[in-house]
């Protein structure tokens, strides 16, 4: 069978099937927050914990991810992750409280944080280095599938069943992949004897987590409050102290030594609004919709389909005809433009919005992704050396990781100002609109990042 299909289609399957599993699973939550809200009898906005508690934890393993592959290789690493992300779906299916959801999340997003870098490192590795336009293509030409029935599988759950479904639905999935993992991928890497980080560990999740929740709660907790003001200046104080530690250490959590490479390191700092955009408004519409349009679940769901579906549209036609003739700078400069449009409109609706308004809306937005997904996942590594591949994508995984649970810190804590304690519809709605805004303002700032990239440092992903 390996010699039939191709070793490297094999392994972008196996990526695949855990990627859809781990994607479904963001989508299928972001559309159940509000349902989770009246479960636990709490404000909407206090949910989002849910969110950050997974992101977090998905971006210190994520992180640590170089450390695991080395020393346990790469193949059983990746199937340690699976077999976690399943076992921790099932604790978030059970839990009986908010606090033991987000605990479960949490843990849920440890072993997640594992399986994004660890499958990358083995896809790209499988792909000789002028095919990764075509690998990015692949992963998202299928992986696209998820986040297109995440919303609806969630809403339909959330309408006709229990909410403890939306995690159990990981279980099959989970089991595919672990299985598939067992059967196809070769165990070709050997495990190295290498100490780990424990001082860069702590501080990246000490300061993660201290400057989220400081962002994520300023605007309801007020930003002189003395909860707050400590946990942002000991959040900040430690990711100072990580980056000065780790640039010192001989065997770092995380080689930030790499980023001075101007290709990576510049890749890496577009893609953090460009991720924070992309689910901070995730984030945000199922509530408004919800809450304040009184749509259901179901409802919702669909509303949210086309955007994947543009995603699918624009990465076929730039993996396989645009990247290459065009390059990634334009690409991601274009998308920058069509998302921050998109985010300005979507800024605009209030509770009375048509819901075709908001497809169409989605599938401009997903035709706009499309033309950043691929051109950065192409284009990161276009210059990082093959040994340093397994520390490379544990960073630029960290970067992808990091971003969204800024963005969702971010659009929380612009809500949470918004609509601190008034019922008034108006006021709401207007805070909902002021942190869509911010949303789409991260697309701004990516457009202006972009302007410094070049093509020719990744002139490699473009031959052929």
């Amino acid at each position: 069978m390996l010699e039939r299909f191709g070793y490297k289609n094999l392994v972008a399957a196996v990526y695949i099937t855990a990627l859809f599993m781990q994607i479904m699973d963001s989508t299928i939550i972001n559309v159940a927050l509000p349902t989770l809200a009246n479960e636990f009898d709490v404000e909407a906005t206090a949910m989002d914990w849910t969110v950050l508690s997974f992101t977090i934890a998905l971006a210190v393993m994520t992180a640590s991810a170089g450390w695991f592959g080395q020393r346990l290789g790469l193949r059983r690493t990746f199937m340690v992750a699976l077999g976690g992300f399943v076992f921790t779906s099932l604790l978030c299916g059970v839990a009986q409280s908010l606090n033991q959801l987000v605990v479960a999340r949490a843990l849920q997003g440890a072993a997640a944080g594992l399986i994004t870098p660890i499958g990358s490192a083995l896809l790209f590795n499988a792909f000789p280095i002028e095919e990764r336009s075509i690998a990015s293509r692949k992963v998202i030409t299928v992986a696209v599938i998820a986040p297109a029935l995440g919303p609806i599988v969630g809403g339909a759950i959330l309408e006709f069943t229990s909410w403890r479904w939306i995690f159990f639905v990981n279980l099959p999935i989970g089991a595919l992949a672990l299985l598939l993992a067992w059967k196809w991928l070769l165990d070709d890497d050997t495990a190295q004897q290498t100490s780990f980080d424990t001082s860069g560990f702590f501080l990246l999740a000490g300061g993660l987590g201290l400057t989220l929740y400081g962002l994520s709660r300023g605007g309801e907790r007020g930003w002189a409050s003395a909860p707050i003001m400590l946990s942002l200046v000991l959040g900040l104080g430690m990711l100072a102290m990580l980056v000065v530690v780790e640039l010192r250490k001989r065997e770092p959590l995380l080689h930030l030594r790499l980023l001075t490479e101007r290709n990576f390191g510049w890749y890496n700092l577009v893609s953090l609004p460009v991720y924070a955009g992309f689910i901070s408004l995730i984030y945000l519409l199922p509530l408004f919709l919800q809450q304040e349009a009184g749509h259901s679940p179901l409802q919702v769901g669909l509303a949210l389909f086309p955007q994947p579906l543009g995603v699918l549209v624009t990465s076929q036609l730039v993996g396989r005809f645009l990247y290459k003739r065009i390059g990634p700078r334009r690409l991601i400069l274009l998308g920058a433009v069509l998302a921050f449009a998109v985010g300005s409109a979507t800024a605009q609706i209030d509770a009375g919005v048509d819901l075709w308004w908001i497809r169409a809306l989605m599938f401009v937005r997903g035709l706009a992704m499309g033309l950043f997904f691929v051109p950065i996942q192409s284009a990161v590594y276009a210059r990082t050396e093959r040994p340093a591949m397994g520390q490379a994508t544990a960073i630029y995984g960290t970067t992808r990781q990091v971003a969204p649970a800024v963005g969702v810190a971010i659009a929380s804590m612009v809500l949470a100002n918004g609509i601190a304690g008034t019922t008034v519809v108006g006021e709401r709605v207007s805070g909902y609109q002021t942190a869509m805004l911010a949303s789409a303002l991260m697309f701004a700032v990516a457009g202006l990042l972009a302007l410094r990239l070049r093509d020719t440092d990744a002139a490699a992903t473009m031959a052929g």
